[in-house]
């Protein structure tokens, strides 16, 4: 089983990569190059949102393979930036 979510993760990372180009492509054509870099400036927010979401998807897969040590770990990250987004407690935007 882990053999088969190791080779589906790694499809899933490639196709993944296809669609960032792909959409970075697109964006390029609607805005123009010089734009672009300033259309993927991410807030602090955006930025805590991003990792929780990748840490809650890393937990299951630690919680999956009974490595609850690591998931600790991970639970304990999660729960801080849970924190910092209930708070505020980022450098966010002020508009």
């Amino acid at each position: 089983m882990n053999e088969l979510a190791d080779i589906i993760i790694t499809k899933l990372e490639v196709k993944q990569a296809q669609w960032d180009e792909e959409f970075h492509s697109s964006v390029n054509d609607l805005y123009g190059k010089e734009t672009t870099k300033e259309a993927f400036i991410m807030t602090e927010e955006e930025a805590l949102i991003g990792e929780l979401a990748r840490l809650q998807t890393l937990l299951m897969i630690f919680e999956n393979k009974e490595e609850y040590e690591k998931a600790a770990i991970l639970l304990s990250k999660l729960n801080a930036i849970k924190t910092k987004l209930r708070k505020g407690d980022y450098d966010g935007d002020d508009d």
